[in-house]
């Protein structure tokens, strides 16, 4: 068997980068885009199909912003960070009685 040299690409483990955003927030920005272009169309039934179409418009280029700023200002897991922060209590309150503990004697 011959020893063949296979070359490795060394960027594997660079960022992802598409028209600016970093790796999640891609996915982020398409997932947004395309709930808020599915919610104007089922919107123009309600109300007129123009009106509808500048909202859902505007509703997605806020959303693909909002994208933009999360991937500049927190880096690649930062938009996944921030929810993650969210969900988290803002406060715990405990009360331990401090006579109920156990100390341990040095023997």
């Amino acid at each position: 068997m011959e020893n063949k040299l296979v070359r490795i690409p060394k960027a594997l483990q660079k960022d992802v980068f598409f028209f600016g955003l970093r790796a999640k927030y891609v996915d982020q920005a398409f997932k947004g885009t395309f709930l808020s272009l599915m919610s104007g169309l089922f919107l123009s039934t309600v109300i007129p199909t123009f009106l509808s179409l500048i909202l859902s418009f505007c509703t997605a280029a806020l959303y693909i912003g909002l994208m933009f700023f999360y991937s500049k200002a927190y880096g690649e897991n930062g938009f996944i960070k921030s929810r993650a922060d969210r969900k988290g209590p803002d406060a715990i309150k405990g009360h331990v009685n401090k006579k109920l503990l156990v100390l341990w004697k040095r023997g």
